[in-house]
């Protein structure tokens, strides 16, 4: 039974060909990371400047600080479960999902807290008129360019890896806006997180149309 078995093997053997490596997740993340970024910070200069003393404030105000750091977190976070969403047999994914849904909902509780226990006194200063359109359109670049590293792997829930996308590359304007524009915890929520949730759905729904199907 054996030679036949094992000459079974070398013709099914025969039949097979090399396929390249997608590869690995680390290089992408960065330059969703790096070039996002600098696709935001590129956008956010070039139609104005920073609120005065926003980075100062950084530094000055922990809470600041920290609701920046959820931020920018999320946004890492997003990218790199995204990523690993286009490894077949990761089943990390969903896991992720969860992590970023956490983390956003972790950024709206602090600057609703910054509401009940004030970080600044609100103020107009540094308004921006239209930022909840700037928040949207910063994010397309980061979304296309997420869009476009994940299709080179090998994703399975392709909806799941452009809605991590959408939450990775809507985080980075969400959070220059937080620095940018007038702050507020009412104004920061209706005006630079509701119109990130938008490039989130749109990630969901163009994750099954431009991700490959396996």
């Amino acid at each position: 039974m054996k030679p036949e078995l094992d000459a079974w093997i070398e013709q099914v053997s025969e039949d097979l060909e090399p396929v390249r490596w997608p590869g690995a997740v680390l290089p992408r993340l960065l330059a969703f990371a790096l070039v996002g970024g600098g696709f935001v910070a590129a956008l956010v200069s070039s139609t104005g400047s920073l609120r005065v003393g926003a980075l100062q404030a950084l530094l000055e105000e922990p809470r600041f600080l920290l609701e920046c750091g959820v931020g920018l977190a999320v946004s890492v976070a997003a990218g790199f479960f995204a990523l690993r969403a286009g490894i077949p047999g990761d089943r990390t994914a969903r896991t992720g999902l969860v992590l970023v849904i956490g983390g956003i909902a972790l950024w709206a509780g602090l600057v609703v807290s910054s509401g009940v226990w004030p970080i600044f006194e609100p103020s107009m200063a540094g308004k921006r008129p239209g930022c909840e359109w700037q928040t949207l359109l910063f994010a397309l670049p980061g979304l296309a360019l997420g869009l476009f590293l994940v299709r080179g792997l090998a994703p399975f829930d392709r909806a799941i890896a452009g809605g991590l996308i959408g939450a990775g590359a809507m985080a980075l304007p969400a959070l220059a806006m937080q620095l940018a524009c007038m702050y507020d915890p009412h104004h920061a929520l209706t005006h630079h997180g509701l119109p990130g949730l938008g490039v989130v759905a749109l990630g969901v729904a163009l994750g099954p149309i431009v991700l490959r199907r396996i």
